[in-house]
């Protein structure tokens, strides 16, 4: 009777134990792509292959690298986000975040999570640990953090919020409705967009990050939502509502244009590439000077790249 009870109590500290998935060599550089219709994670290496994939277990929607060793997963639907370690596999943290995560942004120690159910910005640290929270306009989203502020994106409003890293509101600009995507250029804050109702978004705006005075604009049509910093400098940007790249001079001069993807929604650099997520096609692309130089068959529906460059 004795060993039977020791049995069923080793048996319950085993259901307990949150399940591991494979582990990822600290050593390896990635790009990783969340594939949101079949619920994947595919890591991808330095020589354009899957180098391990993750079968996930909630409806997640998003992902952030935290740290080179720590990323951090979240959904619009779960009233949890979880941190996982990446040399392990195994589960961390939760941070309770409740239903409504719309994007998640790591910045030096701080975890910033958005929540466009609740309409506020929440502060973890990167143990998971809550330390704040502040009010924002309709369905915050995109963010990004420059010289000791935290610029927020209202979606379905026309501010632009400015906090302190602290979650400390320092001002707001008038921006258009339905604006997404933020890339910090020089002294400038590009800002893409989807576009609101039948006026789909054909600019990126390019605003004075120090004063919210509107700079000028970048023709890169339709709905230019994701952009990233080339290693020469130059920034591409994906346009999702025509499968398009743009490549621009950090003067905002459309250097080249190009059809990829099928309804492209993320775009990253990783070392000399850059990456684009085929939504539909279930496709990863490769692209150096301006041309398509492999393609990649991931999970379906990449919907987010994330990069990790340990080696650096």
């Amino acid at each position: 009777m004795r060993k039977l009870s020791i049995l069923f109590i080793l048996f319950l500290l085993g259901a307990c134990v949150q399940p591991s998935l494979p582990s990822i060599d600290p050593s390896d550089d990635f790009v990783a792509s969340l594939n949101t219709v079949d619920g994947t994670i595919d890591f991808i290496s330095t020589e354009q292959e899957v180098m391990e994939s993750w079968q996930l277990d909630a409806t997640y929607t998003g992902f952030t690298l935290v740290s080179d060793d720590l990323l951090l997963l979240y959904g619009f639907t779960l009233k949890e986000a979880v941190l996982i370690q990446l040399s392990t596999g195994k589960q961390l943290a939760t941070l309770d975040v409740q239903k409504g995560t719309t994007f998640a942004y790591a910045y030096e120690e701080n975890i910033y999570i958005a929540n466009g159910k609740e309409n506020t910005v929440s502060l973890f640290n990167n143990k998971g640990e809550p330390l704040g929270q502040a009010a924002t306009g309709n369905y915050p989203m995109s963010m990004i953090a420059h010289d000791g502020n935290l610029y927020v994106v209202n979606f379905k409003d026309e501010i632009l919020s400015i906090f302190s890293l602290d979650l400390t509101e320092k001002n707001k600009w008038d921006i258009p409705n339905s604006s997404h995507g933020l890339l910090v250029n020089g002294n400038e804050l590009w800002l893409g967009g989807h576009g609101a109702g039948s006026s789909p978004n054909r600019f990126i705006k390019r605003y004075n990050i120090a004063t919210g005075e509107l700079l000028g604009e970048i023709e890169a049509p339709m709905m230019p939502i994701n952009m990233t910093k080339a290693a020469n400098g130059n920034i591409y940007a994906v346009s999702h509502g025509s499968s398009t790249v743009y490549e621009i001079s950090e003067e905002g001069e459309v250097l080249a244009s190009f059809k990829a993807g099928a309804n492209p929604f993320s775009i990253a650099t990783f070392r000399d590439n850059i990456v684009l997520s085929g939504y539909d096609d279930y496709q990863l692309y490769f692209i150096q000077s301006g041309k398509v130089t492999n393609e990649l068959q991931v999970g379906k529906g990449p919907f987010q790249l994330v990069v990790r460059e340990a080696s650096k």
